[in-house]
């Protein structure tokens, strides 16, 4: 599943056709992921473009459980972009038990707070209902 989903992210696709099409497969690829995938996807994801990780931030939600999680948490220190994709796909992460980690977590809202100085209004929205969410 890996090799596959690293081919979809690595598409050189206009980005109508990834968000329409491409993303919905990724998604059905990271719900069959094993653990040696989720290793495989952590340990390649340093040397891969903002583009890569902005795609990959954007399919990832709650059905991915831990793994997907901890994964948006090590893209945080990201640069501006990417961090805003994080922190709008953790949005998606609304149950307890994640709810209880985002908020002992400081760094993540300390994070969004700093984003939010400077967003565009959209990207701004986004923060702010995170940082509501997450109260």
């Amino acid at each position: 599943m890996f090799d596959e989903l690293n081919k979809i992210l690595l598409e050189d696709s206009s980005e109508n056709s990834w968000y329409d099409e491409g993303c919905i497969y990724a998604e059905e690829l990271l719900g069959k992921f094993t653990d040696n995938d989720w290793k495989k996807l952590i340990t390649t994801l340093k040397s891969k473009n903002n583009k890569y990780k902005i795609r990959l931030a954007y399919c990832i939600d709650e059905d991915t459980s831990m793994n997907g999680f901890n994964l948006l948490l090590g893209l945080l220190d990201e640069d501006d972009e990417v961090a805003e994709c994080v922190i709008d796909s953790l949005r998606s992460f609304d149950k307890e038990p994640y709810k209880k980690l985002i908020i002992s977590d400081t760094t993540i809202t300390d994070k969004a707070e700093s984003l939010l100085k400077n967003a565009s209004l959209p990207v701004k929205r986004v923060l702010e209902v995170f940082l509501k969410q997450n109260k």
